[in-house]
């Protein structure tokens, strides 16, 4: 099967084909190759009439360029992404949390401080803390809006946000059938 000029396949061998070239990023004078260069012009870099840049496929993954309902219009030649970032509060969305619980009684011996063994008591007295099992309906609690609470520095390590992958390498034809233009 023959390639057209500024086609990119993916190869699984540790050598780049004859008339092949890696989409590395690297410059190619116009002078070099003037049929690739009339087919992808600078969509990648370069200097318009002087040089342009083979796409950088080195660490990204291909994505289909274009615009689909609910998406962002991705023109040929974006390259956007991270593959770590630093997370902070504001990476997470606002939610809230319900919680649950037993209202409690002091009809045990009552506790001045929690062990593993210890219930929430009814707050009438001092004592906040129960020996015995509550009996009594479990009560949903209003749900609000969870603050940003801890006592740890936070971090501004970055973290990884690859997904799982295979290497393979990236070539672009320099030297094919040109490519014709559907009408």
């Amino acid at each position: 099967m023959d390639a057209f000029t500024g086609e990119i396949r993916l190869f699984p061998y540790n050598f780049v084909p004859q008339n092949w070239a890696y989409c590395d990023g690297s410059t190619i004078t116009v002078q070099q190759n003037p049929a690739l260069y009339s087919v992808i012009g600078t969509l990648y870099g370069g200097t318009p009439g002087q040089n342009f840049k083979l796409p950088n496929l080195n660490g990204r993954v291909a994505m289909g360029a274009g615009l689909a309902p609910g998406l962002t219009d991705r023109p040929v030649g974006t390259a956007l992404g991270a593959d770590r970032i630093t997370m902070g509060p504001s990476n997470f969305a606002p939610h809230t949390h319900s919680v649950m619980v037993k209202d409690g009684s002091e009809s045990g011996a009552a506790l001045d401080i929690p062990n593993n063994t210890a219930f929430l008591a009814q707050p009438r007295n001092i004592r906040l803390y129960n020996n015995t099992a509550p009996t009594t309906t479990t009560q949903t609690l209003a749900a609000t809006t969870v603050g940003i609470a801890g006592t740890g520095a936070t971090s501004t390590a970055l973290r990884n946000t690859m997904q799982p992958f295979q290497t393979l390498a990236y070539c672009i034809c320099l030297d094919g059938e040109y490519p014709i233009r559907a009408s």
